[in-house]
């Protein structure tokens, strides 16, 4: 087949291309230059030109073609804008599932189809698809400590039809030793973070773009105990950098965006609850699917939790747990799953029918 990889630079799409091209496949590769790494303030040996360079040399290794991709203006209206939005809302965001379906199978697809008219597109992401009766379904990856699908429940059916995941069956050193084997400069490359375009941390990326005001931090009594540096710098169940003198562990409960104020509990119970919403709802299937025997993961790395009961109404639903998980976060993923297959998901709100 002609298949085009998205190349970061990183060791897991170069190996799926090593994979490709081993299988007898005609591998093209490509990789998205989204952003202005002195911009953002990135080290000589990081950021997207290091990037664009390393693909360069792994796809030179290979003997296939590469081709970069600008798409500066498009990250910055889907991803970058949204990211702030969501802070500046008081909640928080997961920019890398937004990222996924808009850019990466979005814009970029279409900007690659154009150069390469392909026959499948493949990644380096850990997760698996799997085709039955014409529906293209997304199964979590064989090493559990390296699987992301929780970041790809924005996928239309049509996106994933397109898409091949070479590192399904791999565990992270067994891609690590196929670099090596094949002698790629990139074999002992460490991950990339989470959030490409943020150099150190997200505050000092919002402290460059916003106009951060303090304010004030109350108990949930009613009572002022504080004050804060920004509510963007928060979020629900933290108990780190808050700085007040208290007889016990104070933690995050709610952040109110448009009085500039933040809400705090020294009750850990009280970060517990059982029902909340998802809004932009996506099912991989392409149709609404029943989660009586569902789980919902309400954030990256976390075990996921039984449904037990939900309501739909047109893009949002409202989930009913089986029993009260702590610290649920607007703006964080809902990703609900049947087993190990990706049933779909939303961003996680407050706000009700």
């Amino acid at each position: 087949m002609k298949i085009a990889v998205a190349m970061s630079g990183g060791v897991d799409s170069s190996v799926a291309a090593l994979i490709l091209k081993n299988q007898g496949h005609e591998v093209f590769g490509f990789t998205m230059h989204n952003f202005d790494g002195n911009q953002f303030h990135f080290d000589s040996n990081e950021g997207p030109n290091v990037a664009v360079t390393d693909a360069k040399i792994v796809c030179e290794k290979l003997g296939i073609p590469h081709k970069t991709i600008f798409l500066h203006s498009q990250f910055e209206e889907n991803v970058i804008k949204y990211f702030i939005k969501e802070y500046q809302d008081g909640n928080t965001p997961n920019p890398c599932t937004i990222c996924n379906p808009t850019i990466k199978w979005g814009e970029f697809l279409d900007a690659v189809h154009k150069e390469f008219p392909f026959d499948k597109y493949a990644t380096g992401h850990y997760a698996k698809i799997i085709e039955q009766d014409g529906v293209y379904s997304i199964y979590k990856a064989t090493d559990d400590r390296k699987d992301q699908t929780y970041m790809l429940w924005g996928l239309t059916q049509d996106q994933v039809r397109k898409t091949l995941f070479p590192l399904s069956d791999y565990s992270k050193d067994e891609i690590r030793e196929l670099a090596e084997d094949a002698e790629l400069e990139v074999a002992s490359k460490k991950d990339s973070q989470e959030i490409c375009f943020i150099k150190s941390n997200y505050k000092e990326f919002l402290k460059e773009r916003l106009k951060i005001k303090p304010g004030d931090i109350y108990h949930k009594n009613g009572d002022k105990i504080g004050t804060h540096k920004g509510y963007l710098f928060y979020t629900i169940g933290q108990r780190r950098w808050l700085n007040i003198p208290w007889k016990s562990p104070l933690y995050v409960l709610k952040i109110d965006a448009k009085k500039n104020k933040i809400i705090v509990t020294d009750n850990p119970q009280d970060l517990l609850q059982s029902e909340f919403y998802l809004k932009n709802v996506n099912w991989i299937s392409g149709s609404p699917e029943d989660l009586s025997q569902a789980e919902i993961q309400i954030r990256y790395n976390s075990k996921s939790n039984k449904i037990k009961n939900y309501v739909f109404e047109k893009d949002k639903i409202k989930i009913i747990m089986e029993e009260k998980i702590s610290a649920v976060t607007a703006g964080q993923s809902g990703v609900i799953y049947k087993g190990n297959r990706l049933v779909g998901g939303g961003i996680i709100t407050m706000e009700e029918f």
